[in-house]
């Protein structure tokens, strides 16, 4: 009976093993975004479209001084759909912060005057910069949580609101992705 038992446990370990779970980094940014690979998904985006996206973001709920978990998903958009073929020139891509994600977007200089820490987000907002990720923080949510614009990281530009850079964006063809 024991080694009965032992056969079953062996046995599903093995099966466990074997449903590994592939995570692949890359290719546009290689620190962030790491991405499940899904074998023969029903629906994929067309690799020959262009895709104009405006990610709105307004939650941080990142623990521990990590980075904003929001900010990553706009890497993973970005990783994902290039391991499946679609250039970076056919994802146009657009983020707006505001409400509690605002503070991702004050300098490192200031971000550790602050809070006493470097900001988490900030090197993540490069790489996002680098992959022609427009980023813009709202006037709005800024200046209503006391920072000052020469605080702005210079990678954010300055929206007048969020109000703004969403209309401003949809009117222009950009779909909305709101998950906070």
């Amino acid at each position: 009976m024991k080694i009965f038992a032992i056969l079953i446990l062996l046995l599903n370990f093995s099966i466990l093993s074997a449903q590994e779970i592939e995570v692949k980094k890359g290719p546009i940014l290689e620190t962030f975004g790491k991405v499940y690979q899904v074998k023969s998904p029903d629906l994929q985006l067309d690799k020959d479209t262009e895709y104009k996206v405006i990610f709105d973001i307004f939650t941080d709920k990142s623990k521990d001084n990590k980075v904003n978990p929001l900010l990553n998903a706009v890497a993973r958009y970005l990783n994902m759909h290039a391991q499946k073929g679609i250039s970076l020139e056919n994802m146009k891509t657009v983020v707006i912060l505001h409400g509690a994600a605002t503070k991702s977007t004050i300098n490192n200089n200031a971000y550790k005057n602050r809070y006493h820490t470097a900001n988490p987000n900030n090197d993540i907002i490069e790489a996002l910069k680098k992959a022609n990720v427009e980023i813009y923080v709202c006037g709005q949510s800024y200046i209503a949580s006391g920072f000052k614009i020469n605080e702005k990281s210079s990678s954010v530009k300055l929206a007048l609101s969020a109000l703004t850079a969403l209309v401003e964006y949809q009117t222009n063809g950009y779909q909305i992705i709101n998950f906070n």
